[in-house]
């Protein structure tokens, strides 16, 4: 099974200098927990709520600092052709939840979540490790 089979399409993005609270708006108003940061057209880091909250929140930053001071620079992806058990791999090893998805022209188009894996999996005992994994995070 391809990533395109079970990703959800689109990909609402920030831009680095927005602030940590437009960011935060823009999760909240679009029930997501992560977004790719661009700089000039081009991707340069991912943001998550925890990072928010943890990276900036706990911290005392203001709300109106740049995203910049929370995001991660590292933008782990797949491809939307490259198969779903790759995709699995690469989320134990780098221990993370979701993955940016490229088209052959390396632009976003989706996103492959945990819980896109548990919802679409057919098998049980995988659904209900993914499960138990988002319980943990």
């Amino acid at each position: 099974m391809q990533v395109s089979e079970i990703m959800h399409e689109g990909v609402v993005t920030a831009q680095i200098n927005d602030s940590l609270r437009r960011v935060a708006t823009l999760m909240k108003k679009q029930d997501i927990g992560g977004l790719p940061i661009y700089k000039n057209e081009r991707p340069v880091g991912f943001v998550t709520d925890r990072d928010i909250v943890v990276a900036c929140v706990a911290s005392g930053h203001s709300p109106d600092d740049p995203i910049s001071l929370a995001m991660s620079r590292d933008i782990v992806s797949v491809y939307q052709n490259q198969d779903v058990n790759e995709a699995i791999k690469i989320m134990e090893q780098k221990q993370i939840s979701r993955l940016l998805v490229l088209d052959k022209g390396d632009r976003p188009v989706g996103m492959l979540t945990l819980r896109d894996l548990a919802l679409r999996s057919d098998d049980d005992h995988l659904k209900a490790e993914i499960l138990n994994e988002i319980k943990r995070s």
